[in-house]
């Protein structure tokens, strides 16, 4: 296996000024550390990692170590990257230490920590109104310095976000505001036919992405070949799921239909749905006539009771009809994800979650071999082309280490 040497230059517990901690001032387990999962994913609210430690000095008893310590790395990866997780800037905490065993007077113990927004989304909640663009209230659930009484995450951290197209009111009702963002991204338009966003966090920060904007992002090249693309190659790979009709139209991912219930009103509205109705470049030929009837039906509560009377979008569309955005957000989000491919590269801790890469395989033979000088693509019928990286998970152990992806696309929209 081509794995990358690496090398742990820094690895320190810190004590944590906001809670009480036993541990007082930084201490070095780098000696200890036998290696490294770090973790983030566009499904995730939070990044984290997990650090297998062998406590030969008793370190974890002696001092105490029971959780909220912070954590400083740094990891060398090759002459000019350097992966660096920060007490000060990402602010992962040791949310919990596990499966610690005695062999030989020694102590293998697995600590995991994750970002300290996981652990105040535990106890904050959004109880205000908010009113406006959707981009702009959740740059405040996530920002807002817990003015007027509000409990919000009031991050420090960067928050690289695509403006919504449309506005909406609500009410938090008590929500977590992780919960919230995530609710307001299935009500967040990008443009006339493109609905859908995606929250998460990478090492960068977090992002409040849409769809639309993540799938016009410029490709990192990869291939699997004994002469790869600007280095970049691929040493495993795994088609992990392929487009499943049967279970898509279980899903109601080509036509649904939505009866929501307003609580308010005391009234029952039919929403249909179908994906022809989402800016779609490849012909559903096998579903001529299924995409015309609905293959899933749906029962909801609909918006109008949390929600400002009056409220519009920005297009003057009155507020009733989000609940048709839902259900393409809903679809949208759903062939985001149909078909997925796990690779494997050698350590490249300069990938984030969210980015578009280009994978390349060899071409196969009639006699089955793979061609030395033909590559698949987007138009070949093999898993080449572009996807998004939907998970990213460095491994780092023993001196080598790898970067594992998975890998996402949908069969069917631009």
């Amino acid at each position: 296996m081509s794995e990358k040497k690496y090398l742990i230059k820094k690895c320190m517990l810190m004590p944590n000024d906001d809670k009480e901690t036993s541990l007082k001032e930084p201490y070095d387990i780098v000696k200890g550390v036998a290696s490294i999962d770090y973790y983030e994913s566009v499904e995730d609210t939070t990044i984290s990692m997990t650090i297998t430690f062998i406590d030969v000095d008793q370190v974890i008893g002696r001092k105490g170590i029971t959780g909220g310590e912070y954590i400083d790395v740094i990891v060398l990866d090759g002459e000019e990257d350097q992966f660096e997780i920060s007490s000060k800037e990402h602010k992962l905490v040791l949310n919990s230490v596990r499966n610690m065993v005695t062999e030989s007077n020694k102590q293998v113990a697995t600590l995991e920590f994750v970002s300290v927004e996981a652990l105040i989304n535990e106890t904050a909640r959004v109880n205000k109104k908010f009113t406006g663009n959707v981009t702009q209230t959740v740059k405040q659930i996530l920002l807002d310095n817990g003015a007027n009484g509000y409990q919000g995450i009031r991050t420090n951290k960067n928050l690289d976000s695509d403006e919504a197209a449309n506005s909406y009111s609500f009410v938090g009702n008590l929500r977590r505001p992780f919960d919230t963002i995530q609710w307001l991204c299935s009500k967040g338009q990008s443009s006339k036919k493109n609905f859908g966003f995606l929250f998460y966090e990478t090492i960068e920060g977090y992002h409040f992405r849409s769809i639309e904007s993540l799938l016009k992002q410029e490709a990192v090249p990869y291939q699997q070949a004994d002469r790869p693309i600007e280095g970049n190659k691929i040493i495993q790979n795994r088609l992990n799921q392929s487009n499943d009709i049967g279970e898509n139209l279980r899903l109601g991912m080509y036509a649904n239909r939505t009866l929501y219930i307003d609580i308010e009103n005391h009234t029952l509205k039919e929403v249909d749905f179908n994906i022809t109705e989402l800016d779609t470049k490849k012909k559903l030929k096998f579903l001529k006539d299924i995409e015309k009837h609905p293959s899933r039906l749906m029962l909801k509560i609909s918006d109008a009771g949390v929600s400002q009377k009056g409220s519009k979008r920005k297009d003057k569309k009155p507020h009733s009809e989000l609940d048709v955005y839902k259900n393409k957000s809903y679809t949208r989000t759903s062939l985001l994800f149909s078909q997925s491919l796990q690779i494997s590269i050698p350590l490249n801790t300069t990938l984030r979650a969210g980015i578009k890469v280009d994978v390349r395989f060899p071409l196969k033979t009639e006699e089955g071999e793979g061609s030395a000088d033909e590559y698949g693509s987007d138009k070949t019928n093999d898993p080449s082309g572009e996807y998004l990286i939907g998970e990213l998970r460095h491994l780092m152990g023993g001196g080598k280490g790898e970067t594992q992806l998975t890998l996402i696309r949908d069969a069917f929209t631009a």
